[in-house]
């Protein structure tokens, strides 16, 4: 396992949480007071993250790596949000994206 990616994409994973924690916040304002679900969004995308950031040794290229495991992860979640279920895998699988590329070139530069 190379730590250096390991912290780049567990770091990039908890900011896509935060991030899409403040736009549910945002667009969803029911959800504001759900510190659970808020929390839980936050988790999901730190744990895409971490798996991410322990996936180097899966030769896929870095977006197709990355979809697979944000989807894959998202799931969990997705099952517990019956409204939101295409949202929760589709931000998913563009933040698995997101992480993967960015750790990919990160890693090589830093």
């Amino acid at each position: 396992m190379n730590v250096k990616r390991f912290v780049i994409a567990t770091v990039l994973g908890i900011l896509c949480g935060l991030f899409c924690m403040y736009g549910t916040m945002t667009t969803f304002p029911e959800f504001a007071a759900d510190t659970l679900f808020l929390t839980g969004i936050v988790y999901n995308r730190a744990l895409i993250g971490v798996m991410i950031g322990i996936s180097d040794n899966i030769n896929l290229h870095p977006a197709i790596r990355g979809a697979v495991i944000g989807v894959v992860v998202s799931m969990a979640m997705a099952i517990f949000s019956a409204e939101g279920m295409l949202a929760v895998l589709g931000f998913g699988l563009v933040y698995g994206v997101l992480i993967d590329v960015m750790t990919s070139k990160l890693e090589n530069q830093i």
